[in-house]
């Protein structure tokens, strides 16, 4: 999964996407998809879904894109390589020849359930080793037959109580006959040479364990009474110290691991991830999924080459309007209409950022060029973006090749510009039980001219007396968004398609922008301006050049 992320590039227009953002982001991505294999391009949005795009989207059966709240990197944007893991029942010794032939400095534990349990590290084998020095004693931490015997490739040679767990105190039996007999007690694990008579004497005193080194052969007397007493008899292949040793290196990793370190999942942010490896003993952070099922670990090393989600932007390019944590992704291509903005990117990027009516226009016009084929899908969505943008090809943005690429779209989609763009129309204009911010939010755009800071939003109605009877609720959330984002001006342009030969604006802030650019004179916040404007390409131009004209020192 991660290395499948680490390969997509969004596609995705601005926040509050209108409908041309998000079918030009679908449209874009499926051109993409087409003529360029090294990527996996996928439609994105910035924001809620308006209830225009809704219609579309079910109109012509395609899937709403998912939404993308920042462009942050995250762990699912590293190339994880496949996990190395150890069993928590496994030995020290079988950890410590896996990390030697993989070349690693810590390894994840995994438990019976396949779940994450902790982490072991070189280190952590290095101290157990030191401190099993004078090592004397199982008591306290038991070590497993099987894995023991793995461990030291021993044999059992008699083990009729069927012992599977070894635990007690470890005697060399390194001394005189008699000192040895009487120091043992029946619960000892007694390691010696082949001293027949010895062995014979251990078990008739009840010895639980006994183990014979340096495989040396075991009588038939001695295996016999073993299997009637019950003693576990087993062959060991080395000398006395490294039989202790291997005993000690049996111990389950569980015994040595730490549990207490550091987890991330796949969409934790790199920052984050950064900051929990650092704060590591082991310098590491280990990757898993909601259900603590390993999915990969990550080191410093991996943290080298820097790491950044990819996009491309439509239908906008000023950081106002991006999804968050645009400045952290790597920006591949612009794609637009509007004005020039503040994006930068470090390298240098493909834009294609044409003064047309709508972005669909720009994306049909590269599919059309490149002669790809264009689903029938795909078509209705670029059409309902010109046509949404441009107001069924009314509003002054409308340019000649808006309207023969609409012409040739509605061919492929199968549908009337006429009869469609009235459905269109109908499903984007619906204010009754909507709340005057979830009206001003719909559309609702940031500028940045000068160093005024604007907020306006775009709306259209069908009846104008359902506009009357809200002005003051319109107006006071106007004033809202101004306090609470500390803009300048706010702003929210009225238009109905279908009659008005002019626009309705409500303001609040200051307002005098808009009458020195307009020639107009605001009153209670609202103002009639003689024709149906564009935002991008009427109101924002226009509140520009007053702006600059203020700073040449011509005030109003």
């Amino acid at each position: 999964m991660a290395g499948e992320q680490a390969k997509i590039v969004y596609v995705l227009g601005h926040t509050n996407p209108d409908t041309d953002s998000i079918c030009s982001a679908v449209g874009y991505a499926h051109f993409k998809n087409l003529t360029d294999k090294r990527f996996l391009f996928t439609p994105a949005r910035a924001g809620k879904i308006n209830r225009e795009t809704l219609f579309v989207l079910e109109k012509f059966g395609v899937p709403a894109p998912h939404e993308v709240e920042s462009l942050a990197a995250t762990v699912a944007d590293l190339e994880l390589r496949e996990p190395i893991a150890a069993h928590e029942r496994d030995s020290v010794q079988a950890l410590a020849l896996l990390m030697r032939e993989k070349g690693v400095r810590s390894v994840p534990v995994v438990d019976e359930s396949g779940r994450f349990a902790g982490i072991v590290g070189l280190k952590d084998i290095a101290r157990h080793y030191m401190d099993s020095v004078g090592f004397s004693d199982l008591s306290e931490s038991p070590i497993t037959l099987d894995i023991f015997l793995k461990t030291l490739r021993g044999r059992v040679i008699s083990n009729a109580k069927k012992i599977g767990v070894l635990s007690g105190k470890i005697v060399i039996g390194a001394m005189q006959k008699g000192t040895l007999l009487n120091r043992c007690r029946p619960e000892d694990i007694v390691i010696l040479g082949d001293q027949r008579d010895i062995q014979l004497e251990l078990i008739r005193s009840g010895c639980s364990t006994l183990i014979v080194t340096d495989n040396m052969p075991v009588g038939s007397d001695v295996a016999a009474m073993a299997e009637k007493s019950g003693t576990l008899l087993i062959s060991s292949p080395h000398p006395a110290f490294a039989t202790v040793q291997l005993m000690t290196m049996s111990e389950p990793v569980a015994a040595i691991m730490c549990t207490d370190h550091p987890t991330v999942g796949l969409y934790t942010p790199i920052s984050e991830l950064r900051k929990r490896i650092l704060e590591s003993d082991y310098r590491t952070a280990v990757v898993l999924d909601s259900d603590s099922r390993l999915i990969g670990i990550v080191t410093r090393t991996d943290l080298l080459r820097p790491v950044r989600k990819r996009a491309i932007l439509v239908d906008h390019n000023e950081i106002s309007q991006a999804v968050d944590s645009i400045e952290d992704a790597e920006i591949l291509e612009i794609i637009d209409h509007h004005r020039v903005g503040d994006i930068s990117t470090v390298s240098p990027i493909y834009v294609y950022n044409d003064p047309v009516g709508s972005t669909c226009t720009v994306v049909a016009g590269m599919m059309f060029l490149h002669q790809v084929h264009i689903p029938g899908e795909i078509a209705g969505l670029l059409l309902s973006g010109i046509l949404s943008d441009t107001l069924l090809l009314t509003l002054s943005t409308t340019t000649d090749r808006d309207r023969e690429t609409a012409a040739r779209l509605t061919e492929l989609a199968g549908v009337s510009i006429e009869q469609y763009g009235k459905e269109l129309l109908h499903a984007s204009i619906h204010i009754k039980d909507r709340t005057a911010a979830d009206l001003i939010a719909a559309d609702f755009k940031e500028f940045l001219i000068d160093d005024k800071k604007l907020g306006v939003s775009q709306m259209m109605v069908l009846d104008c007396e359902e506009i009357d009877v809200r002005e003051e609720e319109f107006l006071a959330e106007l004033d809202r968004i101004r306090l609470a984002n500390s803009y300048d001006l706010t702003a929210l342009l009225v238009t109905n398609p279908l009659s008005s030969s002019h626009e309705r604006v409500f303001l609040r802030g200051e307002t005098w922008i808009v009458e020195k650019a307009f020639n107009v004179k605001v009153e209670g916040g609202i103002c009639i301006l003689p024709r149906v404007l564009s935002r991008k390409k009427d109101f924002i131009p226009a509140i520009g050049q007053a702006l600059s004209m203020g700073k040449a020192g011509v005030h109003y």
